[in-house]
């Protein structure tokens, strides 16, 4: 083999060795972030069903002031009171 031929593997094998051993090296920081985004993910879906929740709520508080609003007008009617 030439020298130029030598140089080029063997710069392209510390090139592969550095990846490798930074890979092997940031694993648990790669764990870790994996972990957070999990977290992350499953506190987005809690916050979610909290809103499905609040609207459900909400929805049931608009229907009984609607049949309040209207028990409330049928009250003013038989009392013959004025609208404002």
């Amino acid at each position: 083999m030439t020298d130029a031929v030598t140089v080029a593997l063997i710069s392209a094998g510390g090139t592969f060795l550095t990846a490798v051993v930074a890979l092997l090296i940031n694993q648990r920081g790669f764990a870790q972030l994996d972990k957070r985004i999990d977290d992350t993910n499953h506190r987005m879906d809690a916050f979610a069903q909290d809103l499905r929740d609040i609207r459900a709520d909400l929805k049931e508080f608009f229907k009984i002031q609607a049949e309040f609003d209207k028990r409330l007008a049928r009250i003013e009617d038989k009392l013959k009171l004025p609208q404002q």
